[in-house]
C-alpha cells in the first residue's frame, strides 16, 4: 500500500511536470511491463490505480509515510477523494506544517497542485528534498537498499531504478552495492548483471516479494 501511495504521488508529478524531472517515479517502469489488460484495470477517472484496501488501512499507511492525521485523511478517502490528490495535499502538508484538512480545502477545480505549491510558499528546494526522501522510501521498500545508502547514490546522480537493481543483486551475491552498479554499462542489462553475480533473474522483476527488513517496510 505504501509503495502504491508513493508511486502514485511520484508518477504524477512527473506526468504534470510539477517541479519537472526530478521526480523520477520507478511506477513508471512497472506500468510499461504491465499487459495491456493489466494496465486497463482499477482506474480512477483521472487515470490512478485504485487501491482495492479498507479505508481506514489506506487512511493509516497514507498518514505513517507523512506524518498527518489519520482521521483527516480517512474522512477523505470515505468521500472517494483521489488517492493521488490525497498523496499529495499529505506530501505539502508534511513540507509546509500545515494541516493536512487545511492543505487538501485549497483542492478546487479552479486550483491545481502548482498554485497550492506557489500559495503555500513552499521552495523548490523543500519540494526537492521531500521528493528525494520520498524516492529514497522507494528504493527501500523494493529493494532493501537502507536510506543513507540510497540518498547518497543519488547525489551522485545514479537513477533510482539503476540503485534498486543493484542493491537487491548486490544484497543477493553478498557484495557491496557500488560494485555491482559499477558492472552497470549502457549495452550490458540488468538481467545480465545479475547472470555475471550468479543471482536469479526473477528477483529483478516488479511483482516480486518485497524485503521483511526494509527500513520503511511496514511492521506487521
Amino acid at each position: 500500500m505504501r509503495k502504491n501511495i508513493i508511486g502514485i504521488v511520484l508518477g504524477v508529478l512527473v506526468v504534470n511536470g510539477s517541479f519537472g524531472a526530478a521526480a523520477y517515479a520507478h511506477s513508471n517502469e512497472q506500468t510499461a511491463r504491465q499487459t495491456p489488460s493489466q494496465q486497463g484495470e482499477m482506474k480512477t477517472d483521472k487515470g490512478h490505480p485504485i487501491v482495492r484496501m479498507p479505508a481506514d488501512e489506506q487512511a493509516r499507511h497514507v498518514a505513517q509515510t507523512f506524518g498527518v492525521s489519520e482521521t483527516e485523511v480517512n474522512r477523505e478517502i470515505e468521500k472517494k477523494t483521489d488517492l493521488y490528490d490525497i498523496g499529495y495535499a499529505a506530501m505539502l502538508a508534511k513540507i509546509s506544517g500545515k494541516s493536512f484538512s487545511d492543505v487538501i480545502r485549497m483542492k478546487t477545480k479552479e486550483k491545481d497542485w502548482q498554485e497550492i505549491i506557489d500559495a503555500l510558499g513552499i521552495t523548490k528546494e523543500a519540494f526537492y528534498a521531500q521528493v528525494t526522501e520520498m524516492v529514497v522510501m522507494h528504493i527501500n521498500i523494493r529493494s532493501g537498499v537502507d536510506g543513507n545508502t540510497a540518498r547518497a547514490l543519488l547525489q551522485k546522480g545514479y537513477g533510482p531504478h539503476d540503485i534498486e537493481m543493484a542493491g537487491i543483486i548486490a544484497k543477493a551475491a553478498h557484495k557491496d552495492i557500488r560494485a555491482v552498479l559499477d558492472r552497470r554499462r549502457d549495452n550490458n542489462s540488468w538481467e545480465n548483471v545479475a547472470d555475471e553475480f550468479g543471482v536469479d533473474q526473477n528477483l529483478l522483476k516488479s511483482d516480486r516479494p518485497f524485503p521483511a527488513d526494509a527500513q520503511y517496510a511496514d511492521k506487521k
